[in-house]
Formats: structure tokens, sequence, C-alpha cells
């Protein structure tokens, strides 16, 4: 108890100190964090006991000061009437930042920090969203923002438990979507399998499938842009059908149907990129909607092997921010893209 109220007073200062960090002038995307999030003591463990008593599920939800995606998801998403009912019915949620120094007790009732448990959780993007099951194991995780649409879904596959029957992606495959293109979207750059792979390229994989308009996004937004053309040109670049059974032959010499590749590699959600190394080992990947700039950071970030000396791909792209805006030149993680109102 007596740890609950000193942690009590340690969460109301920080309240007090967000709001004030989030308003300065001095940036063009401020945000601020819901009154109507769990007033947490910041013990994992007990928060988990008492949503599982509620009949609820814990969420905890990673973000970082003036990151536009959080402030997407805070002020578009939550601000929806069915998304709202669905987390105050159905979710208890947590907010911590990703480079935060409060004390936390992680889900094991084990003390850390803020920045220390997002390292342990691998939590490389902004925001993520972690749900757990009552026995502390992630039922979900989300990194990155998610639309709406696949916000509720995947509030609906925790909140009604269907991860304990199915995996998400054959709960999203059945549920009713958005009207989208009935194909996969083509650019120049995409090839279809490994032949004529060139020894010592870097390599992604875009998973997409039909009937994804976040797919149609990220092709109208972002690969058609000449901008990321230019880093998906450094790249041998396959484009997967999330399910399909076609066998493809990869670098490492196996061969597997592609919808095995799918599992094997975890994707969760379409479209999916992952980067992978010339010795085609994972280094990162993108599974939201992400802007162009963050998206062509994600690839120099890989082709120029960066990830070799700087771990953290935020830091990366904050620095790669920074110098395109002393040479004057756009940065599309701030603001809208005035060629694609959809980002």
């Amino acid at each position: 108890m007596i740890r609950g109220l000193v942690r009590l007073l340690a969460v109301l200062m920080y309240t007090s100190i967000a709001v004030a960090e989030t308003t300065t002038a001095s940036h063009p995307e401020p945000f601020g964090i819901p009154d109507w999030f769990k007033n947490s003591f910041l013990d994992l463990s007990e928060d988990n006991a008492e949503a599982t008593d509620e009949g609820k599920h814990l969420l905890v939800l990673f973000t970082q000061d003036f990151c536009p995606y959080c402030k997407a998801l805070i002020e578009k998403n939550l601000t929806q009437k069915k998304i709202r009912e669905s987390l105050d019915a159905n979710f208890d949620i947590v907010h911590l930042n990703m480079w935060g120094d409060r004390e936390v007790f992680d889900i094991h009732g084990e003390s850390t920090t803020e920045k220390a448990i997002a390292k342990a959780l691998k939590v490389q993007f902004t925001p993520t969203l972690i749900f757990f099951d009552e026995s502390g194991q992630p039922a979900l995780r989300t990194n990155g923002y998610l639309s709406s649409t696949e916000m509720l879904a995947s509030l609906e596959y925790v909140s009604t438990r269907e991860y304990q029957k199915r995996s998400i992606l054959e709960f999203l495959r059945d549920s009713p979507r958005v009207s989208a293109r009935e194909s996969l979207g083509s650019q120049p750059f995409f090839q279809q399998s490994f032949d004529g792979y060139q020894v010592g390229s870097p390599i992604a994989l875009v998973f997409e499938q039909t009937d994804c308009i976040d797919c149609d996004t990220l092709h109208e937004c972002v690969f058609a842009k000449d901008s990321f053309r230019e880093q998906a040109e450094l790249f041998h670049t396959v484009q997967l059908d999330l399910w399909s059974t076609k066998t493809i032959a990869l670098p490492d010499g196996r061969s597997i149907p592609v919808n095995r590749l799918a599992q094997e590699l975890k994707i969760s959600y379409t479209p999916t990129v992952v980067l992978f190394n010339p010795d085609f080992s994972e280094v990162i990947r993108a599974e939201a909607q992400l802007r162009s700039f963050h998206v062509e950071s994600l690839f120099e970030y890989v082709s120029g092997g960066v990830y070799v000396t700087e771990p953290q791909f935020q830091r990366f792209i904050d620095t790669r921010a920074d110098k395109f805006r002393e040479q004057g030149k756009p940065v599309s993680i701030l603001g809208t893209d005035e060629n694609c109102k959809a980002l």
C-alpha cells in the first residue's frame, strides 16, 4: 500500500510535468495524455491483476514526446465513439514514455524504468500498444500507428479473447473490411522472387494482401514517390501475397510457401515491410501506416549499415530529420503530406 501511495504521488507529479512539456510552443505537434487513462501506480503486475478481476485486459501504450503518430492515435482514434466505448468497457490503459526515467514495476513485479522496460519489450516505434492476458503474456502488440478500422479490429480480437482460438491474421481475414483494391499494387522496383538476386544487396520483403486499404495507401503515398524509389533501388525488394501457397526459394537455400514464411516471420498485419541485411538476417520491420519520410529512413537505416553502430532507429530518424530541416527539405513526419491526404 505504501509503495502504491508513493507511486500515486509520482504519477500526479508526472501528469503536471507531461502537460507542460507537450504544450510547449517550440514544437509543431504537441499532444496530451487523456485523463481517462488508468491512474496507475506504475506497477504493471498489480494493474494486470486489477484488469483481470474486472474482466478486462491491461493495455500498455508507449509514446514519446512530440510523436505525430501518437498524436494521431490519441486525437483521432481515441476520440472515435466505437473505439472509446470499447476501450472503456474492455481495457485498462497505462501510458509509458519510451525514453522515460520513471520507476516502473514490470508485469512480473520487478523494479525497472520506463526506458528499460521499453528496451526489454523491444519497442522500436511509437505508438506501440501491448495487450496482456491474465497470465501476463502479450496477447497482441501493434507497432506504430494503425488506422481506426484496424484498431477496432485489434480491440475486438483481444476483448473477445479470439487470441485463444486463432491468429490476428486469421481474425482480420474473416472480418468485414473497408472496400479496397481487389488486386495487389505494382511498382517498377518490385520483384516476385529471388531470381537475379545480387549477393551482397540488402533485402526487403513486402507482405500485402488484396482488399487492404492500408496497402493501397502505402503504394499511393510512399512507394510512388521518387524519393522513396531512390532508396528502394538499393534493395532487392520482393512483393509477397500474405496468403499465397506458392513456394519461394530464399537466399538461405530454403524453399518455403509464402504463407508459411509469413507465419515463420510472425507477420501480424498488412502491409508489413521486413528489411534484412545481405546475410538474410532481419534488421527491422514496419507494420503500420508510416509516412514516406519514415519508410525512406528505414531503408536508409539498413542500406547504409547504420544499425550496426546505432541500434535505436528512433535516434537515427531524429538525426536524419534534423539534417533535412537544416537543408530546407520537407520532413513528412510533421504535418500532412499535401500530395496524399491519407497520410
